[in-house]
């Protein structure tokens, strides 16, 4: 039987609105998705989640000024699912919070039209992480009040990780650790991700991300159906924008534009290893190529579809490929596959 991913419909006339219907549909989702925090943070980094709500209800002043509905949207999200609004907001903090222990995580790729076969804009990646985060991830489905509508996936529970708008604009994001990260003030990843979809223009897009302010490094790959595609590393006191060559452009786990700012080790060469790939068939690359290049076991385990190793069995080493996402800023449509690719089945679903 083909496993999928739970797609959820939201509504609402207010951001707290929407959160209270994400919150109402996700609730079963939302509860698994918070105790399997609280056990990570406590088994993996000793961390109890009193802590780990403290720590991220430092992020507030700063939220409160620079994302309020994302905020009030969060606050949303709590009541519908009846939990504190803290424990919302520490699954929305969960990358700055597990930041510093070494991870890996992701490989994003974006397409133009003179890349591919069908003339069409693409956008996505292979998102690696935990598998025991799997059952409580989601589809969701967002109608905000202006009408513009929002496909992405996530865990349960946090605003959004990647998505696509009406407008043609879209954004996947993966993992950067460098030597300028620390617990400084910063807007948390999610709440930026939420925002970004917000906007009806490439450009604006553009600026949001570059304007953020951060403490932790994060990387974005953003692509638009006008034709327009960018990767923004964001580091603290330091964001280069990366553009596409010959309509393709890759990003993994490492700073290209400031090498020497780059703590990550291993896992270096996913990104030039499917830019290699998707390169080779410039101005021909099909859908059905692009789902190949996802399944790319070169140099496992380090490689573009990532597994558990057959001979590891301890919970706070497994790690693999969650979710391969490829989204259509055309067609508005999102094709992803319910853990490894090379295994499973890639569902479409419209927006």
């Amino acid at each position: 039987m083909m496993k999928e991913f739970r797609q959820i419909w939201i509504s609402g006339a207010t951001p707290f609105e929407r959160g209270a219907d994400y919150g109402r549909q996700a609730a079963a989702e939302i509860d698994v998705c918070v105790n399997t925090y609280v056990d990570h943070f406590k088994r993996n980094y000793g961390m109890n989640w009193d802590t780990v709500r403290a720590l991220s209800a430092k992020h507030l002043p700063l939220l409160d000024k620079r994302t309020p509905e994302q905020v009030e949207e969060m606050h949303g999200i709590a009541q519908g699912a009846g939990k504190d609004p803290l424990d919302i907001l520490a699954l929305n903090c969960r990358y700055e919070l597990l930041h510093y222990p070494a991870m890996n995580e992701c490989t994003a790729y974006a397409l133009l039209r003179e890349a591919t076969r069908d003339g069409r804009v693409y956008l996505g990646q292979n998102w690696d992480q935990r598998p025991f985060l799997l059952p409580h991830c989601l589809i969701l489905h967002i109608e905000e009040a202006d009408g513009m509508r929002i496909l992405g996936h996530t865990e349960a529970g946090q605003l959004i990780r990647n998505g696509i708008n009406s407008h043609g604009l879209g954004f996947c994001a993966n993992s950067l650790r460098s030597s300028a990260d620390g617990r400084g003030e910063g807007i948390p990843a999610n709440f930026l991700r939420r925002r970004l979809l917000t906007c009806t223009r490439f450009d604006e897009m553009l600026d949001m991300l570059v304007g953020a302010e951060r403490a932790i490094s994060n990387n974005y790959c953003l692509a638009s159906a006008e034709n327009k595609a960018a990767d923004v590393e964001g580091i603290p006191g330091h964001t280069a924008v990366l553009r596409p060559e010959n309509g393709v452009i890759t990003h993994a786990n490492h700073i290209l534009s400031k090498p020497e700012l780059d703590t990550t080790k291993g896992g270096k060469f996913r990104g030039e290893r499917l830019a290699a790939l998707l390169c080779v068939k410039a101005g021909d690359i099909t859908k059905g190529y692009l789902k190949e290049c996802l399944k790319d076991h070169f140099g496992y385990p380090e490689s573009i579809c990532s597994h558990v190793e057959e001979s590891e069995n301890d919970i706070g080493k497994l790690w693999q490929t969650n979710a391969s996402i490829i989204y259509d800023l055309d067609a508005l449509e999102l094709d992803i596959c319910y853990g490894p690719p090379c295994s499973g089945e890639y569902k479409t679903y419209k927006l």
